[in-house]
This record gives structure tokens, C-alpha cells and sequence, in this order.
């Protein structure tokens, strides 16, 4: 099964469900959204589902029975912590489903709380009214490419325009002004994508307002920038974390953790209060940076953030030297060669928190040589979309 596969069974598995009037208008024909025309507990029995079928045609014994769980988000809406809205051919919205060149106008938006969304609109709106151009995906001529929103669990804000090059630096510092005049507007950025690759990502010119945004954590707050990942479900994110100290702590208090692909920080320092040590590995170097940042400003001392790949670093490692290990890798999964180090390397346990059924299905075979898959459990962190996390227990059987 492929990843588009996949979407397609949870769509329509969900289809199947009842119906209901959804809060948006554009529900029927948005891409930010694929069924919130159906009810919220259809939509989580319909990821069950799908992940069931998936792990059983992969050969994947499940340790609870044929079903797996999926743990609903608490609200189904106003849960994201970012949003990347377009701005082309004088509309501002997302795009439309199948339709990479149609953008969806939008008046509102309950992915996150209107009121966000409302301070997103006003900025690319003033963006009209200074003169500055949207960008045209197919002809590439324009200015302003994207309004991003960044939100912290207290509903404050970090906002980015990304462009192409232009010569608009009075007209951008008059945006940045709209923007801060918002209450709940924590920072503005200026980020530049000069490329032909529609991203919404992009290198900082100028940022006015505060550098980066607090988002609440356990222990300490966790400081994130335009740029670096973080977890999506502003909800749902703290049970993922609790799931995480759970099963590394299941045994006992482990001396040493590794924490893969840790971004900022996000369960390493949670977990530092309950382990001996632990190691937060990341390749993207201005995340490793936040993270090692992150930890200082929390006071806490058992915690290394390490700026380097997954692969060489595991490679460094000496067999036995860290008896959990929590991974939590981009969309590819792991991958084969960072499978075979953790075969390797034997720790007892590994947590792995994946975006892709799929790739931890091939991971899980591998892994298989040494280790038994002893719990999985889904976690609806996009609600309305058929994407799904999945947590994985593994325990060494050999």
C-alpha cells in the first residue's frame, strides 16, 4: 500500500459514517480538510480501522487483538499549532482538494481558533492595501507566498510572511507594525523562499517582536522559531508525552536515553526529570540549538542536545549503551541502515512515535529480528485529515 493508498481507505472509511453539518462552508471542497462533514467518532473508528487492515496485511502480530486503538483528540477543532495559508492571484486561503493550483478564499478557519485565523487575514489584507503582490505558483512572479501562523497553548502568536526577492522594505515594515498591533501577536518574521519550490519555509530576513515563541511543556516552557518542527495537535500532544514516560519509565528508571530525531526538545525534556541521561539527537541545527536552549533555560542538567544525523551518531555508539531509545523520524521512517544500528546497538526497549503507518511497517519487520512489537496505539493528531500518529512499543526478545 502506498501513502496515497492509505489516505484513500481512511476517507473512505469515514465516508461511511454519519453525516453532519460541518462548521466550514468550503468542508466539501477545502484541502485543509477531508471529512468534517462526518461525524468526530466515525472519523477516529475510521483511522482504527484503516490501521488495523494496514498492520494485518503487513504481517504485523498485534498484541492487544486484531484492533487498534485510537486516541481521539480532546477537541476536534481549533488544535493546530501552525497553518500555512497561500496567498495567490488575490486570494488568501488553502488549496483545493486534488487542486494544487485552485486556492479555496477563506473568511475563517476552525483548524485553528477563528480569532488566529482573523489576525492572518487582516496581515495579508494590509499586504493588499501597501501594494505588496501575491505570487503566482505557475508563472512564478510575485512577492508574498504564504501567512504562516505559529500558536502557543496560551494563544499567543508568531506570524511569518514568506516571499520571493522584492524590494519592498518599508512596505514590509509597515506589515510588521499591523502585525504587532494585533493583542495576541507575539512576533512577525520576514522569511525568504527565492526558489521555484512552493515552501512555506523560508530564510530569515528580519524578525520584529520577540525572537521566538513559548510553547508550554513539562518541565519549563519550550522556545520554537518559524522554521522548527513541533508537534501539531496543541490538544493532544501532553497524552502522547505521558504514553512516552510511560513506557520508557515501564521498567524502572533507565540509566541513559537516546532521543532521535528530538527536534527541540519536546519529549526528551520530559522525560530528563525520570531517567539518568538523556542524549536529544537532531540533524536540523537550528532545532538542536533551541533544544540545548530549551534544556538550559530549564534548569536541567542530565540533558545533552546533540546537532548531528541519526545514522553517524547511532554508528559512534557502543552496544548496550542506552537501554531505551525513543525515535520519532520524518515521514521515511527510519529507514534500513538506522534500523540495523538499533539492532546493533540492542538497547531493551525502543519507543518509536511515527506520521506514517507505512514506514513503521517496514521498520517493524526489520526490527523484528530482535524485537517484538508489545504495544501500538493511535493518536488523532489532525483531525478531519486522514493523517494518524502511531506509538510503537518494541521490547528485545533475543
Amino acid at each position: 500500500m502506498r501513502a496515497k493508498e492509505f489516505r484513500q481507505l481512511v476517507t473512505t472509511l469515514a465516508r461511511e459514517g454519519a453525516p453532519v453539518e460541518p462548521r466550514c462552508p468550503h468542508a466539501n471542497e477545502c484541502g485543509g480538510c477531508a471529512f468534517q462533514d462526518r461525524t468526530y467518532a466515525d472519523q477516529v473508528a475510521a483511522k482504527a480501522s484503516a490501521l488495523s487492515r494496514v498492520f494485518a496485511a503487513a504481517g504485523i502480530p498485534l498484541p492487544t487483538g486484531p484492533q487498534v486503538s485510537v486516541v481521539p483528540s480532546p477537541d476536534p477543532f481549533s488544535y493546530r499549532t501552525r497553518m500555512d495559508y497561500v496567498a495567490t492571484k488575490g486570494r488568501f486561503g488553502l488549496r483545493a482538494r486534488g487542486k494544487f493550483n485552485f486556492i479555496i478564499e477563506l473568511q475563517t478557519c476552525h483548524l485553528i481558533p477563528p480569532s488566529a485565523f482573523a489576525v492572518a487575514h487582516k496581515l495579508w489584507l494590509t499586504a493588499q492595501i501597501l501594494g505588496l503582490p501575491d505570487y503566482n505558483v505557475r508563472s512564478h512572479v510575485g512577492f508574498l507566498r504564504y501567512i504562516v501562523v505559529r500558536r502557543s497553548p496560551n494563544e499567543r502568536l508568531l506570524l511569518a510572511a514568506v516571499t520571493a526577492a522584492g524590494a519592498y522594505d518599508e512596505a514590509m515594515e509597515q506589515l510588521a507594525a499591523t502585525a504587532l498591533a494585533q493583542p495576541q501577536v507575539a512576533s512577525f518574521y520576514w522569511l525568504l523562499n527565492d526558489s521555484l519550490t512552493d515552501l512555506s519555509f523560508g530564510q530569515p530576513l528580519r524578525h520584529w517582536g520577540q525572537e521566538l515563541l513559548t510553547m508550554g511543556s513539562t518541565p519549563g516552557q519550550l522556545l520554537i522559531g518559524p522554521n522548527t518542527f513541533f508537534q501539531n495537535n496543541i490538544h493532544l500532544l501532553d497524552q502522547l508525552c505521558a504514553a512516552v514516560l510511560a513506557a520508557t519509565t515501564a521498567s524502572g528508571k533507565p540509566v541513559r536515553v537516546a532521543d532521535l530525531y528530538g527536534g527541540v526538545g519536546t519529549l526528551a525534556l520530559h522525560l530528563a526529570p525520570h531517567v539518568g541521561m538523556v542524549d536529544c539527537v537532531e540533524a536540523v541545527a537550528e532545532s538542536a540549538a533551541l533544544a540545548e536552549r530549551n534544556g538550559a533555560a530549564a534548569g536541567i542538567t542530565n540533558f545533552r542536545a546533540i546537532a548531528q544525523d541519526v545514522l553517524p551518531f547511532l554508528r559512534e555508539q557502543s552496544p548496550a549503551a542506552y537501554p531505551v531509545v525513543v525515535a520519532d523520524p520524518p515521514r521515511t521512517g527510519l529507514g534500513p541502515e538506522v534500523c540495523a544500528e538499533l539492532l546493533r546497538l540492542g538497547p531493551q526497549r525502543i519507543i518509536y512515535v511515527s506520521c506514517n503507518p507505512l514506514t513503521q511497517c517496514e521498520d517493524l519487520h526489520v526490527l523484528a529480528a530482535a524485537y517484538r512489537l508489545t504495544a501500538l496505539t493511535g493518536y488523532d493528531m489532525f483531525p478531519h485529515t486522514p493523517h494518524v500518529e502511531t506509538l510503537a512499543i518494541l521490547e528485545r526478545h533475543v
